[in-house]
């Protein structure tokens, strides 16, 4: 179990080097409130950081910007 869990924070910090600042300072905000970020997608527009809570996902984009109603297909 506790090595498992490090293999998700080891996920996690490869995704954060991806974000750039504002990316960062979006998740941290929204990330208080139980999010975690799950990938990132290299878009037309670029960069999209999808954080998912359960079944919710949303995403941020290169701006920084959060889309509570992000319209993202996600597969299991």
């Amino acid at each position: 179990m506790v090595e498992e869990r490090r293999k998700v924070e080891a996920k996690i910090k490869q995704l954060l080097k991806e974000l750039n600042v504002a990316q960062q300072c979006s998740l941290s905000e929204i990330s208080r409130y139980g999010y975690t970020l799950s990938f990132v997608r290299q878009t037309q527009e670029g960069k999209l950081a999808v954080i998912q809570m359960e079944d919710k996902a949303i995403t941020i984009d290169e701006d920084g910007d959060i889309d509570h109603n992000a319209q993202i297909k996600i597969r299991r």
